[in-house]
């Protein structure tokens, strides 16, 4: 009777380790068979990336310069209004 045990012991873990052999020399072959794609998508994720940062800092440079055409208004009519405030007194 522990000698069946052994056996069925010895059977099973060799199943499970035969399966977890083939399922990594499995998943080797696909990515030796996908490298030419994954590059080709890590490219273009970097390409995505470096427009996405060109895109942000030009955007920064634009709310910049519009920043500075605002405080110019809001200062001109700051001045008309106190102008035409102390022409009136």
């Amino acid at each position: 009777m522990l000698i069946e045990g052994v056996k069925l012991m010895v059977v099973g873990m060799s199943t499970v380790m035969l399966f977890l052999v083939l399922m990594i020399f499995f998943i080797n072959l696909v990515a030796k068979l996908t490298r030419g794609a994954a590059s080709r998508e890590l490219d273009a994720i970097n390409l995505e990336r470096a427009l996405a940062l060109e895109k942000r800092n030009n955007a920064k440079k634009i709310v910049a310069d519009d920043a500075d055409e605002d405080i110019a208004v809001i200062g001109a009519a700051v001045a008309a209004y106190e102008a035409e405030r102390f022409a009136r007194a």
